[in-house]
């Protein structure tokens, strides 16, 4: 059977998006996919583990209403930004989140805005929604263009910090693009949590922002699947028009609010996690021939002078069992994308990475 002919017309251009590799084995330190080196503290686990009983055959809150109260109230209180738990929306993260934004706003057709490099799904989703796709580059610097500021879109993605370099853009930007913007501006915050800077504060100003977050960095709950967005009710009551039912677990909710009422220990965790942070970027800052961006995320970004040395890089990481990201995209081939690990992987990192630039720097 011919199975193409049950396909959509366009399916053969749609691009899948590309995770970063998942081994199976043991062995490998693991600095490619920006997971958080922490699991969640033992009090969370446990919080989970009781909740495992009767209620698994139940379906969840469709609302998750107490999760966005928590979130509304503890985690956002301290954020001067909106605090009515009818400006929060939660999905099966922030992926979900992204795809409900493109379903609730975007016709075929219609003008979605993104920047290059960035977050991959934006492009795929807009594939798969038929939008008229406009990818702007990105300046030499990672900074937004000046021709961002007279885009007559009805949708705009932006990533910060931005992946793959890792900066955020300033609150003055973000504004300036809500300002200028006519349609929805999403700022992406998926790293949000690792640095100062926040499009939060900007909801009071803007009712074309949406903010969206998650925690499966900063929080340790990648598999469990957690985003949330934030924005004007009239918003969030389209997103909740168009997402599917119970579209956050009952076990993923718990851990939710778990996280949040320690959220003490997990900034604890983070702040590990941004000293690492400096201190591989201080350390690969000394060689030369490389350098690396500055970075307001989980992740540093380093630039080879050469692009042959960038993949023996990459290839002799690998043979050492180290994953990193590599990037075969224009105007990425110079780069590896490291993820901050533990103490201990950072170091092992460091030492390898001396290895190498022994034989090629």
């Amino acid at each position: 059977m011919d199975y193409e002919e049950f396909f959509r017309e366009d399916f053969d251009r749609i691009e899948q998006y590309k995770p970063g590799e998942q081994p199976t084995e043991e062995g490998w330190v693991k600095l490619n996919t920006n997971e958080n080196p922490y699991p969640p503290p033992q009090v969370i686990l446990d919080e989970i583990k009781m909740s495992v009983n009767d209620k698994l055959r139940l379906y969840p809150d469709p609302t998750a209403k107490y999760l966005r109260q928590m979130i509304s109230s503890v985690l956002l209180v301290d954020k001067n930004t909106l605090t009515n738990p009818r400006s929060v929306f939660i999905d099966n993260g922030s992926d979900g989140i992204l795809e409900n934004i493109m379903k609730a706003i975007v016709d075929p057709g219609d003008q979605v805005d993104y920047f290059y490099p960035s977050y991959g799904m934006y492009r795929v989703l807009s594939m798969c929604y038929r939008a008229k796709r406009n990818e702007v580059k990105l300046t030499e610097d990672f900074s937004i263009p000046d021709e961002a500021y007279s885009l007559k879109g009805k949708l705009m993605f932006v990533n910060s910090p931005n992946n793959p370099n890792g900066k955020a853009f300033s609150k003055n930007t973000i504004s300036k693009l809500c300002s200028s913007y006519p349609g929805i501006v999403a700022v992406d915050e998926a790293y949000g949590d690792f640095c100062e800077i926040s499009a939060l504060p900007l909801l009071k100003e803007f009712k074309n922002l949406i903010v969206v977050r998650t925690f499966s960095k900063s929080f340790s709950l990648a598999s469990l699947r957690m985003g949330y967005a934030v924005a004007d009710p009239e918003i969030i009551k389209a997103l909740n028009k168009v997402r599917l039912p119970y579209n956050v677990n009952y076990l993923t909710q718990i851990a939710a609010v778990s996280c949040i009422k320690h959220r003490d220990l997990i900034k604890k965790q983070n702040e590990k996690i941004i000293s690492e942070r400096t201190r591989l970027t201080e350390a690969i800052s000394q060689y030369n021939g490389v350098s690396v961006e500055p970075s307001d995320a989980n992740f540093i970004f380093i630039k080879f002078s050469e692009k042959s040395v960038c993949l023996k890089f990459n290839w002799d990481l690998r043979e050492k069992d180290m994953l990193v990201r590599h990037f075969s995209s224009p105007g990425l081939y110079q780069f590896l994308r490291v993820s901050v690990g533990t103490p201990e992987d950072n170091s092992k990192f460091l030492e390898v990475f001396d290895e190498i630039a022994q034989k090629y720097l």
